[in-house]
């Protein structure tokens, strides 16, 4: 949803870079499938990986009207956990499980898992799913502004805050980093300034 309606410029600039994307929520094995670089959202567990962190998405929890209607708008994020609500699950293919949500107000900080019906392990599907009212999603701004403007999305809990997810392109440290491939490093890099610029993060 950033990278590809870019792309135009991108090719006007350099007509003659070739790019093969696969767009997945998998994790990429770079050197046995011989992948030049990867954008992964979440702090990275490879070390082994050379990485630059390019973005960060900031974060909001929403859900469909036709979800609110039916199980009512909870007001504090302890209402996810051991209520009547639920939350669209999403499936982390480092470990095929959903993980607890960090989040913040006046001090307070508590880390909420919810209950689901639904889990899936895609960003269009879990989008999907939380758009036909299966449940409570957490979502980055460039995925729910649209949804918010025509009303398909309401934003809940609104004075908490979400640590932001961090983006990073990485690729292998023994392969040659081409002119090519730094171009279209330095290109995400300026894209994602625009759309999702690093944070200074704050503890608090």
């Amino acid at each position: 949803m950033i990278l590809v309606p870019a792309l135009p410029a991108f090719h006007a600039k350099y007509p003659d870079i070739q790019l093969d994307m696969g767009v997945s929520d998998r994790m990429v094995d770079l050197i046995g499938e011989n992948v030049d670089c990867v954008v992964r959202g979440g702090e990275l567990t490879d070390q082994s990986l050379m990485a630059r962190r390019v973005g960060d998405l900031q974060l909001g929890v929403y859900a469909a009207p036709s979800y609110l209607e039916r199980a009512g708008t909870p007001s504090h994020p302890r209402e996810l956990e051991d209520t009547h609500h639920r939350i669209v699950g999403f499936l982390w293919s480092r470990t095929g499980k959903t993980f607890p949500y960090a989040m913040r107000c006046d001090g307070e900080r508590i880390e909420v898992q919810g209950r689901y019906v639904f889990a899936v392990d895609d960003g269009n599907a879990y989008l999907a799913a939380g758009l036909a009212g299966l449940g409570v999603l957490w979502l980055p701004d460039y995925m729910s502004k649209a949804h918010l403007a025509r009303g398909e999305l309401v934003p809940l809990f609104e004075g908490w805050r979400l640590d932001p997810m961090p983006m990073y392109v990485a690729f292998p440290p023994n392969r040659h980093v081409s002119t090519k491939l730094r171009v279209f490093i330095d290109w995400v890099a300026e894209l994602m300034a625009q759309h999702a610029p690093v944070t200074v993060r704050h503890d608090s």
